[in-house]
């Protein structure tokens, strides 16, 4: 009988196991390797290469924000991010950054966590934040991105840039 229990539990386990229907995470797949040379794009603002990882219809979130940005935003955003901060780094060593991509059945989705860091240009303050991305697939490209983390140090920015170029 104990036989039987166990050769039922153990047929049990491995008939629920992944059909490519269910959920299951990767580390250091090409999807997340991807989004590492994306970081790295963005911190050159190297974007010819940037520009074949987003599908064309690509929607972006901000957290803090109710708008949805679009495909021509993306490059305007960088080079806003270039113009207020100096010194833009991420670090990408295995223990400073954190990226997985997920297949939820139909979706497949990337996650990034890291540290961006960088001194503002007009504040010249140093800033440290902690950011989480997330990226959803349609094939090779990334149609949709959202981006998580503590706006403060990039509204004062540009509050400070504003100003300044205002006068």
């Amino acid at each position: 009988m104990k036989n039987l229990i166990f050769f039922c539990s153990f047929i049990l386990l491995f008939s629920c196991g992944n059909k490519n229907g269910g959920f299951y995470s990767t580390l250091n797949d090409s999807k997340s390797s991807a989004i590492k040379v994306q970081l790295e794009n963005y911190l050159s603002k190297n974007y010819e290469p940037m520009s074949s990882f987003y599908h064309e219809s690509l929607m972006l979130f901000v957290s803090g924000s109710n708008d949805t940005l679009n495909y021509s935003d993306v490059f305007e955003g960088i080079e806003l991010h270039h113009t207020l901060f100096s010194n833009i780094d991420i670090p990408m060593q295995d223990g400073d950054i954190h990226v997985e991509t997920s297949n939820y059945g139909k979706e497949v989705w990337s996650k990034a966590y890291f540290t961006w860091n960088a001194k503002g240009r007009f504040t010249k303050q140093a800033v440290s934040n902690t950011v989480h991305i997330a990226y959803r697939w349609a094939g090779n490209k990334v149609v949709e991105e959202h981006h998580y983390g503590d706006r403060t140090a990039f509204e004062n920015e540009i509050r400070v840039y504003s100003k300044t170029n205002n006068k």
